[in-house]
């Protein structure tokens, strides 16, 4: 009899420090970010803003957000397009997360997925990251978008 494995569609996000796990189905393409543009009096997370299909896109560091110092994001810094789930789709239906490597889209069953231990110790807890898992035993954080959103909306508010 054959077994029903769930497979869960995913692309990892290379990031300087770490790798990033999101649903294949929440990147909306990949840019360079030419024509982004510096805003001014932002947390150091927040880089910069992109014009991208008719939409101010915020540009977003996971590493400085973790508090690792990042270059300036310019033409050949590329960035992932990360659809939201906002209900306010023409302020934030997208953001751009800075990336350093290349993508790989791939699929994991749930079987080769478990909570990293360590991630459920409080002193462990990082911005941006919804949980921390281990995959085949190697360790990735998964994005947490909702909460990106969020941040940004408080800092937009000032």
């Amino acid at each position: 009899m054959a077994h029903n494995i769930q497979v869960i569609k995913c692309m990892i996000l290379t990031l300087r420090s770490e790798n990033v796990l999101v649903p294949s189905a929440s990147v909306a393409e990949m840019v360079s970010a030419q024509g982004a543009m510096v805003v001014n009096n932002m947390p150091d997370w927040y880089v910069a803003k992109m014009r991208w299909h008719g939409v101010d896109v915020p540009l977003v560091s996971f590493e400085a957000a973790a508090g690792e110092k990042i270059k300036a994001v310019n033409q050949n810094t590329q960035i992932a397009m990360i659809y939201t789930a906002s209900d306010d789709e023409s302020r934030y239906p997208y953001i751009g997360l800075v990336v350093s490597g290349v993508p790989h889209v791939t699929q994991f069953s749930r079987d080769q997925i478990v909570t990293d231990p360590e991630s459920l110790l409080e002193t462990n807890k990082r911005l941006m990251v919804s949980q921390k898992i281990r995959i085949n035993g190697a360790a990735v954080s998964i994005l947490d978008i909702d909460g990106i959103e969020s941040m940004i909306k408080e800092a937009e508010a000032g």
